[in-house]
This record gives C-alpha cells, sequence and structure tokens, in this order.
C-alpha cells in the first residue's frame, strides 16, 4: 500500500546537524515506489516546517535546512522552502512518522509523547524507553538492577556542584574511587558532544565544567585501558528480536569523537569484529535484557566495552541511532544481510504493529 512518510529532523538539541545528515540518508534511501516522503525540518528555534512532498531523491545540492515561505519548494540552493507543519496532516489514513532526530527534544521521549497524544503511528522506540536510555544516569540505575556489568562512575547535579562543599566531596570521591582515563559526560547527549577524556586531576573541573553546558546532570565514568569498543544493532520488537553481527570501532585515536564520528568520516569499523563466540554470546544476552529492561522497541544501538582480559562492559543504549553515511547501525546490518531501503521498511514496519499493539491496549480501557 502506497503511504505517507512524514520525517522529521534537525530539532532543539545539539545534535541537530547530525539528525540532518541522517535524515539526508533517509531522502536517498527509501523506497519512493511505495511512499510519498514529508520532509518536516524541525529548526533550531522549534518551528516545524514541511517541505514539499518526495517522490524521488533530492539532487545532491539540494539542501534539507528550509526556511520558511508561502509554497514549499525545493530548489538549487542553500537552503529551500517550507511552510509551517499542520499537524492534522499526521492524522491522514496511511501515515507514519519517522521521528529521524537525535539527542534532546527528539530521541529523550519528548516527540514520541507528543506523536502518542496525537494518535500517529511512528518508527522506534515509545516515551519510557527513549527518556530512560537517553538518560546515561538513570540507564546505568536500571542496568545495575538487571545485574548488567558497568564501569564505576558517579555523577551530580548543577545545583550541587555550585555548592563548594558538595563539589569538594564529588571530586574528592572521583579521585579516591575512580581510574584514569576518565570520561565526564553530559547524562542527556550523544554523538559525543559534551565529553571530554581526562588523563589528570588539574583537567578534572575544567571538564565538568564544559559538560555542564550541555546538560544540568553529568556523570564521570572509569574508563578501561585498552578497551575495545564494540556495538551490536538490535532490530525488531520485544517479540521478535534480531541482532546484528558485531561491529567495532578500530583504535585510529584515544577517543572516539564527534569529528571521527560524523565529519572526518575516517573512522575504521571492522565488521564482524573478530570475538570469541563466547564472548559474543555474552553480548548478546547483555543486550537482550538490555533491550527488554528499557521497554524497547522497534532499533537500538548498544554499545560495549571489551577490556584485554575479556570483560565484557555494557555502555550506553541509543534509541535512535545516527543513520549517516558514516554511521554504525545501517552498516552492521549492511553485513548482517539487510540493506538500507529494506532497513527503513522494517523499521516502519516494526513502528506500525506497535502503534497497532498499543492500539489494542486501549480498546480494554
Amino acid at each position: 500500500m502506497h503511504n505517507t512518510v512524514f520525517l522529521l529532523y534537525g530539532g532543539v538539541s545539539s545534535e541537530h546537524d547530525v539528525s540532518v545528515l541522517s535524515a539526508r540518508s533517509v531522502v536517498e534511501n527509501i523506497y519512493y515506489e511505495y511512499h510519498d516522503l514529508v520532509p518536516v525540518y524541525i529548526t533550531k528555534q522549534g518551528r516545524f516546517l514541511s517541505g514539499a512532498s518526495l517522490t524521488a531523491p533530492l539532487p545532491d545540492s539540494t539542501s534539507l535546512y528550509l526556511e520558511e515561505g508561502s509554497t514549499p519548494q525545493w530548489r538549487q540552493a542553500k537552503t529551500s522552502v517550507g511552510v509551517p507543519l499542520d499537524w492534522r496532516r499526521l492524522q491522514a489514513d496511511n501515515v507514519i512518522v519517522f521521528p529521524m532526530l537525535h539527542g534532546t527534544n527528539g530521541e529523550d521521549g519528548t516527540i514520541q509523547g507528543w506523536l502518542e497524544t496525537v494518535g500517529v503511528p511512528y518508527v522506534g522506540n515509545g516515551v519510557r524507553a527513549s527518556a530512560s536510555a537517553m538518560d546515561k544516569i538513570i540507564s546505568k540505575q536500571i542496568f545495575a538492577d538487571a545485574d548488567l556489568p558497568q564501569v564505576p562512575y558517579e555523577w551530580i547535579d548543577d545545583t550541587a556542584w555550585k555548592m563548594q562543599a558538595a563539589r569538594t566531596d564529588f571530586l574528592n570521591r572521583v579521585k579516591g574511587g575512580l581510574l584514569y582515563p576518565l570520561y565526564v559526560k553530559p547524562a542527556n547527549a550523544g554523538s559525543s558532544i559534551g565529553i571530554t577524556r581526562v588523563t589528570e586531576d588539574a583537567k578534572l573541573a575544567d571538564a565538568i565544567d564544559f559538560a555542564f553546558h550541555y546538560d544540568d546532570r553529568i556523570l564521570v565514568e572509569q574508563g578501561v585501558p585498552n578497551a575495545r569498543e564494540i556495538e551490536l544493532a538490535l532490530l525488531g520488537n520485544r517479540d521478535d528480536l534480531n541482532m546484528s553481527v558485531p561491529g567495532e570501532i578500530g583504535k585510529t585515536r584515544s577517543f572516539y569523537d564527534f569529528n571521527a564520528k560524523f565529519v572526518e568520516g575516517q573512522t575504521k569499523l571492522i565488521i564482524p569484529a573478530k570475538l570469541p563466540e563466547e564472548t559474543t554470546s555474552q553480548l548478546e544476552k547483555i543486550a537482550q535484557t538490555a533491550f527488554m529492561e528499557l521497554s524497547a522497541a522497534g532499533l537500538c544501538r548498544i554499545d560495549f566495552f571489551v577490556s584485554d582480559g575479556g570483560d565484557v562492559y555494557i555502555n550506553e543504549v541509543q534509541t535512535m541511532p545516527g543513520f549517516t553515511q558514516y554511521s554504525m547501525y545501517p552498516y552492521l546490518w549492511q553485513h548482517t544481510g539487510i540493506n538500507y531501503g529494506d532497513l527503513l521498511e522494517e523499521l516502519m514496519t516494526l513502528g506500525q504493529k506497535q502503534f497497532d499493539h498499543r492500539r489494542n491496549i486501549e480498546k480494554n480501557y
């Protein structure tokens, strides 16, 4: 059945530009013989601008950064024209929303809550899983309750950090209880934005101040020396969950930062990762448990550390991982046997199934 896909991208987030890159790949790979695609650009100020409907990929020179105008159109210029989105268009028959949004105000359950309220099927995780996985402190507490292995960490909020006694106590806990290198992270951010690798006491406070530019809670994690960074892609709902082959981020630098991920495109991705069979089995077991504990649906990418001695630690769960040309999630599925276009089709099918499942539950109210 031919349907309409509303692709949401951009957003009020530090990952705005990453989202646009992911959306670009969707525009280039979706099967237009089955779908009309309506790009909806969310500006950094929170305006929803709907572009002209697409029935074929855009020319390479056409931008997905829309400016507001009276008539939506694509043009050979830096920006194209969009009009304010009439959300009632989402409630038409044969519509599904693809929220290709990363970070806060998109991957954290906020947009999912709005879509639930409007009553529209959408791709990916719901409110609970999105919010829980996005907040690294909450997800770590969930993983701890499930006895999943994690690296030691400490966390603090900005109110406590401004109080000298609490600040001193936190720094003492970190310096006395965690081993360098340390990674200082905003609790709610992704794409390595706001993260600093710290190797000495003198740099710790500055790294924490930097992380507070991106969130009001931060955490400091103990690093795993010479750790291998392994990732698994998950696809499916709770009753039919599939896992990709594992992938490894090759060590070209000490820290897999934003530039390495999205700008330079020089990160070495090793797929499949060369791991003992028992290690792969352990990764898959932990991934399945994390997926279930978070009440995830549709997709996620789960990131791990594997030590020299073979110890496995769960790091993070991304409920809407990057879909750019350099992103691990579509690469993993490509190497597992699902190309980009088929992956998008499966994600939309799963989103519709999850919507129908929720609707059946609501009938019992």
